[in-house]
Parts: C-alpha cells; sequence; structure tokens
C-alpha cells in the first residue's frame, strides 16, 4: 500500500513539507529572506573592486575581511574593546531610562511641568550629542564619564520624546470612563496610562539604543582611550581598513542584537502588542 492509498507519507516528502510549511511562516520567510539579501550584498562586494566600481576598487572584499576578523577575533584588545563598549552603553541608557521615562510622564501629566521643562527641552534637543564632546571633557573629571555622558545624551532625548507623545496621545475618553466609574488619579496612572505609553516607551528605547551605539563610537573615536569605536580609529590610522571594517560590522551586529532584545522585553511589558 502506498502513500496515496493512505500509508504513511515517505520521510523525504514529509521533511519537504515541513520545511514549506516552516518557510511560508512569517519568521522563516524573513530570515530566507535576510540571508539571500546579505549573500547578495556579500557577492556583489566581492566583486565590485575587480570590476573597477568607482570607490569600491580599494576597499578590502570580503575574503579579506574574514581573515582579519580571524586576527582579530584571539586579540584580547578587541575583546576588551567590546566589554569597555557595553559598560559604557549599559550605564549611559539605564541612566538615560531612569531620568527620560519618569520625566517624560511628568510632563505629559502636569501641564505646569511641560511648560516649565518643554522650552529648556527645545533649546538643548536640536544640540547634536557629539557636539557636547568638547564640553563633557570639561566638565566631567575623567574621560570615561564623559563617554559615558554622551551615551546618556543619545538615548536620553529620544526616549523623552516617546514617552511624552504616548502619555499624550492617550484618547481621554479612556481617561474620563475610568474617573466616571470611580478611579483615583492613582488607578488613572497605573491603569490606563502607563500600560498605554509603554509601546512608545519600547520604540523610543530601540531607537535610542541605536543611537546610543553611534554616540558611544563617536566618542571613543574623540575622547576614549579603548573600545570599539577607539579601535576602529586606531586601525584606520594604521591603514589597517580590514580590521575597520570589522569594527563597523561588529558595532552593527551589537547595535542589531541590543535594540532586537529591548523590542522582545518589550513584547513581553506589552503583550498585547504582539504580532501573531
Amino acid at each position: 500500500m502506498n502513500a496515496a492509498q493512505g500509508g504513511t507519507a515517505p520521510p523525504t516528502l514529509t521533511r519537504g513539507y515541513r520545511f514549506a510549511r516552516w518557510l511560508r511562516s512569517l519568521w522563516g520567510l524573513n530570515l530566507a529572506l535576510g540571508v539571500i539579501s546579505v549573500s547578495t550584498l556579500a557577492i556583489l562586494w566581492q566583486f565590485a573592486g575587480p570590476l573597477g566600481i568607482p570607490g569600491l576598487k580599494d576597499v578590502p572584499p570580503p575574503s579579506a575581511v574574514v581573515v582579519a576578523a580571524t586576527d582579530l577575533l584571539v586579540s584580547e584588545q578587541y575583546w576588551t574593546g567590546w566589554l569597555k563598549s557595553f559598560q559604557r552603553i549599559g550605564i549611559g541608557f539605564v541612566i538615560a531610562q531612569f531620568i527620560g521615562i519618569p520625566l517624560g510622564l511628568a510632563m505629559a501629566i502636569s501641564r505646569g511641568a511641560f511648560g516649565t521643562i518643554f522650552p529648556i527641552i527645545e533649546i538643548l534637543r536640536p544640540i547634536p550629542p557629539v557636539a557636547w564632546i568638547p564640553i563633557s571633557i570639561v566638565f566631567w573629571p575623567t574621560r570615561e564619564q564623559s563617554v559615558i555622558f554622551i551615551v546618556f545624551l543619545g538615548a536620553f532625548w529620544i526616549v523623552l520624546l516617546n514617552t511624552i507623545g504616548g502619555a499624550s496621545n492617550i484618547d481621554s475618553a479612556y481617561k474620563r470612563a475610568a474617573l466616571s466609574l470611580g478611579s483615583q488619579p492613582r488607578d488613572l496612572f497605573w491603569k490606563i496610562i502607563l500600560p498605554a505609553t509603554i509601546p512608545s516607551i519600547v520604540t523610543g528605547m530601540a531607537v535610542g539604543m541605536g543611537i546610543s551605539w553611534e554616540m558611544v563610537v563617536a566618542s571613543e573615536m574623540i575622547a576614549g582611550d579603548t573600545g570599539l569605536g577607539y579601535l576602529l580609529w586606531q586601525s584606520f590610522q594604521i591603514n589597517a581598513i580590514s580590521h575597520v571594517i570589522v569594527c563597523m560590522v561588529s558595532i552593527g551586529i551589537a547595535g542589531y542584537f541590543s535594540s532586537g532584545l529591548i523590542r522582545m522585553l518589550g513584547g513581553f511589558a506589552a503583550p498585547w502588542q504582539r504580532l501573531h
């Protein structure tokens, strides 16, 4: 009796069906498309130099970058740079959340707080965080604190404005309904305002994490003596362009997984926002 007559399907058919079903799933499709796009970029990059494409003929191909990566992976300076950059990101980013989220909620709830603080924010916010590097070197006792301060600024403005926007855009009908049913202001905050603002906070944290990595690299290149940004700049000064690219890719991977971790934790904090 064959499979068409009601028997079990051959193992090859079963595996093919499972693979096709996995590929049709959202996660599987995204992963497959991501692998294809990265592979295509790597192939184009590999042959860009031999084809004489302007601006890329002097850039090392992926094969040379892989060789450089193997050298750096056994380098103590590389892993020390990872550790120092992550420490600075962690400290600056966490401080930004502890200050930015409560301040944003307070400004969204209180007109007095908003009217007092918002003009100061609008004056300081347009200043790029990298423009603060000279002042931070003078103001803070150590360069380590200067780098952390720049990371803090990179994450602070984003989460602050996202928190204000998320809390301010809550439909007032929900607030009126809660008050009409006897809710106290404290219940209004914990049951309506804060839960409704969590998605905006998570978005601000994810975007702020990406900006924090940009700021830590920029500040390490100027004011630091360790870290991935410092290693990147040192590699450039000795014309080790392959090492520069490895550092750039490392920073991109670190930012990708850091933001992804925040989004994952945000899914647990706001399960109603998950996509099915």
